[in-house]
């Protein structure tokens, strides 16, 4: 059970470990699936091991995935309480409206598509002492995935 804690420090360097996943990062690519990303892409972003968490001024948290430090990859800019229009993955898909929204050490996005062959999905970042944990959800909370990066 995760809490809301406002001293925990999110900035850092966090990186995935394979022993360090629980059961259901075995969900993960088919959670990337059912949101239209082709497989190529799903490899991609598992490949993506290494996040960079930099916490900017006026609450804008900026994190840099790669397969290593020095090589970023994909760089997302989280700014909480703030709408954004995303493409969907999906070939010939629609928008999404999302938001993040920030509790403590936690990061909220919901994403709601424009388009009903997509799907609304959830993403959630619960930062600790010791790592990141990312818990990814969709089709009204049945497909759930976790994929765990280790604080360095």
């Amino acid at each position: 059970m995760s809490s809301i804690n406002n001293n925990i420090e999110i900035s850092g360097k966090y990186k995935f470990l394979w022993h360090s996943q629980s059961d259901s990062y075995t969900n993960y690519k088919v959670f990337m699936a059912k949101l239209g990303m082709g497989d190529d892409l799903a490899y991609l972003n598992q490949c993506l091991t290494h996040v960079q968490v930099e916490y900017a001024m006026q609450d804008t948290i900026v994190l840099k995935f790669g397969k290593d430090w020095d090589t970023v990859q994909c760089t997302e800019v989280v700014k909480p309480g703030q709408m954004v229009e995303e493409v969907s993955f999906r070939s010939g898909g629609g928008m999404y409206s999302c938001v993040w929204y920030r509790y403590g050490n936690m990061l909220v996005k919901q994403a709601r598509p424009s388009d009903k062959r997509d799907t609304a999905y959830t993403i959630t970042r619960e930062f600790t002492e010791s790592k990141m944990v990312t818990s990814f959800s969709t089709d009204k909370n049945t497909l759930k995935a976790e994929v765990v990066h280790t604080r360095m």
